[in-house]
């Protein structure tokens, strides 16, 4: 079950070379905006490490 929703707010993020978790999707919302779940808060953690620059949203932008 994901508990933790992000959006990828940087327009220029490839979602296929993202360096994530084993327990990370990457789907797309309603609107084709980029989007993350995570099981755990470490998870949403994790992936921002590994991705420098990466910026994520708890919510998504109109």
């Amino acid at each position: 079950p994901y508990e933790h929703i992000r959006w990828i707010e940087n327009e220029e993020i490839d979602m296929d070379k993202l360096v994530g978790t084993s327990d990370m999707k990457k789907i797309q919302d309603l609107k084709g905006r980029p989007l993350l779940l995570f099981v755990n808060a470490w998870s949403v953690g994790m992936v921002l490490d590994r991705n420098e620059g990466l910026v994520l949203s708890e919510f998504g932008r109109e």
